[in-house]
């Protein structure tokens, strides 16, 4: 597994540095260090980084005179040692399968960049961002021209919904530009993009970005400013299109190349009225399940384990474009191997036969069931998307990873043994009961 180095600069951090580190200490994947860089703080933002530090061997914790972000992601640039980059700031965090989820698409893709969307908190609100609308693999010029039509979107200029090869930045000698004030995340990006020849586009979100009033960044974005951050980008933007595309496809792109200057983000807002946005779940259904209050009954593993599957299921349905309730049918019946009903689909997945009928007759439309009539005629399905096969087994493996972490070989096999009696118990207990009541 090769090491992920994730880097954070800190300034008057105190408030959020705790969710920060620890969204990304608690990581899926868990080869990674993080390097903290406490820029001059003057509250206690370098006592908690010390902390943090002291309590994971993982974290290196660095102290600078005042020098401004960009001086001090290179320091941390410099301290790295990891295979990947990644990029955070202090006010956000990272969902648990962010960084597992941008090597997997950078290995996947045999890329040389992955990027993925994100969450745009504002004031509570949340709201998925992505400005390609496919996964895959884009060449450099593929990628370019998407980036061409909508350069102001945080997507292509942000720094922390992408992994970096650490060799790529070090062989070239990429590095924040600390004599900017404005848009160095977007120069960083593109002075990388020179020696890319893939990137891997991710369906999934790998980063809450979260708006602060009030910040450093919110009182600098003014009219006056953004022009004049545009005007300072102008140039490696320019030069940047010029030395991805020959003379010919330049010439032909320089007119929408400089419409740059007059870009707008479309990915800024998380507004509640829009479709899509939702309200920032503060995790307090899951206090009942932490069995802090003397409150664990029998049903608690099942239920945070559902709650796990489904986190995966969600994470896998919006990368292939799919609700909720087609993901969870597919699952089943691939789980299943035969053809089943759609009784015996809503007994497995807790939906109501409405809902079901309304996505598997979605799944039939797409081509990814198909409809079976047995020798009863009831009516069955069977699984029709080999194409999500292996994807499906890789999320069985990402939830035992999480169940069985800590356990040894002997203590999994012990625990499943032991599941599987419990399980002919009550079903046992079940089916004589349904028989007395038939």
């Amino acid at each position: 597994m090769e090491k992920v180095s994730i880097i954070v600069p800190v300034y008057n951090g105190e408030k959020s540095i705790k969710r920060c580190t620890d969204s990304i200490l608690n990581q899926d994947y868990t080869e990674l260090e993080l390097i903290l860089v406490d820029d001059g703080s003057r509250d206690q933002s370098w006592e908690i980084m010390q902390a943090v530090a002291a309590a994971d061997r993982r974290v290196k914790a660095i102290h600078q005179e005042n020098g401004g972000v960009s001086s001090a992601r290179n320091r941390a640039l410099d301290e790295a040692s990891g295979t990947y980059v990644q990029f955070a700031d202090v006010d956000d965090w990272l969902p648990m399968d962010a960084t597992k989820l941008l090597v997997r698409e950078m290995k996947a893709a045999s890329a040389d960049l992955a990027v993925g969307d994100f969450f745009r908190v504002v004031e509570g609100n949340v709201s998925e961002k992505g400005s390609i609308e496919n996964g895959g693999t884009l060449t450099l010029q593929q990628y370019a021209d998407k980036m061409m039509f909508a350069p102001a979107d945080l997507y292509y200029g942000a720094l922390w919904n992408k992994l970096y090869r650490r060799d790529i930045i070090e062989r070239y000698g990429i590095r924040m530009d600390e004599n900017i004030s404005y848009s160095e995340d977007m120069i960083f990006n593109l002075e990388y993009l020179l020696h890319v020849r893939s990137v891997g586009i991710l369906k999934a979100p790998v980063y809450y970005y979260q708006y602060t009033r009030g910040s450093l960044v919110d009182q600098s974005l003014n009219l006056s400013s953004t022009i004049k951050m545009k005007k300072s980008v102008i140039g490696y933007y320019n030069e940047f299109f010029k030395k991805t595309f020959d003379a010919p496809a330049y010439q032909e792109r320089l007119p929408v190349i400089y419409s740059y200057l007059l870009a707008v983000s479309h990915d800024s807002l998380a507004l509640s009225f829009t479709p899509g946005t939702r309200k920032l779940s503060a995790g307090t259904d899951l206090s009942a399940l932490s069995g802090e209050n003397g409150t664990v009954f029998p049903l608690r593993g099942a239920i945070l384990e559902s709650r796990l599957l489904g986190r995966y299921l969600e994470t896998l349905g919006r990368k292939h474009g799919m609700d909720e309730a087609r993901i969870r049918l597919l699952y089943c019946l691939e789980k299943m191997k035969n053809p089943c009903g759609i009784e015996v689909l809503c007994l497995l997945t807790g939906m109501g036969k409405p809902a079901a009928i309304l996505a598997m007759a979605r799944l039939l439309a797409d081509g990814l069931v198909r409809r079976e009539t047995p020798r009863d005629g009831k009516e069955c399905f069977s699984f029709q998307a080999p194409e999500l096969t292996e994807e499906l087994r890789q999320l069985d493996q990402d939830v035992d990873a999480v169940c069985f972490a800590g356990l040894t070989k002997e203590e999994i096999q012990q625990y499943q043994q032991l599941e599987e009696r419990i399980s002919n118990s009550i079903l046992s207990r079940l089916r004589s009961e349904t028989v007395k009541g038939s």
